[in-house]
């Protein structure tokens, strides 16, 4: 049985997560407060549908939609921390409800990160398609196998991208399995208490970075290890 937190201050909530749980780059989270408040003051349905993380070292918030699609810099992003690295990581979901008193409400469901990724690459869909808007404006619909190449060649005229979409093989199955995932997250969610959550997690924290510290006296004179990981 998993939660939800329903009507809440989403940035509030996730502010709170990351003084817990982020100790490095916490200036990530700025990015996806200005994400989310453009995202909730614009509500277009799809795009208020979100996937959030908190490392160690930084945050990232992905659109929903774009995770579910196979090979596309989202999908690539979610599964990478859990397939590539130890670090230890709170994953959420968000649905966006809209501004309320100029604070940005909605539900809070918390994940299991890895099961959660798991599941993400056996219903991922095929990317076919990809539309791309170029610094001047220009729009292009380019086909998955050649858009790098092809953008590379339109570049020069056209300046940098903008913004790039993708589009699945089949849009309707893709609609399909985002419906359902969400239906069943929310079916089997219980509603929390935030404060309670938070006590939690505050706890789980201390203990974490206990064990860090005793670790670090136990192994004297052994180097900081690179923090790797994808580029922002």
């Amino acid at each position: 049985m998993g939660t939800k937190f329903e009507g809440v201050d989403v940035l509030d909530f996730l502010g709170q997560v990351v003084e817990l749980h982020t100790q490095h780059y916490k200036e990530d989270f700025d990015m996806d407060k200005e994400l989310i408040q453009n995202l909730a003051r614009n509500m277009q349905p799809e795009k208020c549908n979100l996937l959030w993380m908190s490392r160690p070292c930084g945050t990232y918030c992905l659109s929903e939609r774009e995770v579910y699609l196979q090979d596309s810099n989202e999908n690539k992003v979610w599964m990478f921390y859990h397939e590539q690295t130890n670090d230890p990581i709170l994953a959420y979901a968000l649905t966006l409800d809209g501004l309320q008193d100029g604070k940005v409400t909605g539900t809070i469901y918390p994940l299991d990160y890895p099961s959660h990724v798991e599941r993400v690459k056996s219903l991922s869909c095929p990317i076919d398609r990809v539309t791309v808007t170029f610094e001047d404006g220009v729009q292009f619909t380019l086909p998955y196998q050649s858009w790098r190449r092809q953008i590379n060649e339109l570049m020069p005229e056209h300046g940098t991208p903008k913004s790039i979409q993708y589009a699945p093989e089949s849009e309707r199955e893709l609609a399909v399995i985002l419906r359902r995932e969400r239906l069943k997250r929310d079916y089997h969610a219980k509603p929390g208490n935030v404060q309670d959550y938070m006590e939690k997690l505050k706890k789980a924290s201390m203990r974490g970075r206990l064990k860090e510290a005793q670790a670090a006296v136990a192994a004297p004179g052994k180097g900081v290890p690179y923090k790797g990981g994808l580029d922002r």
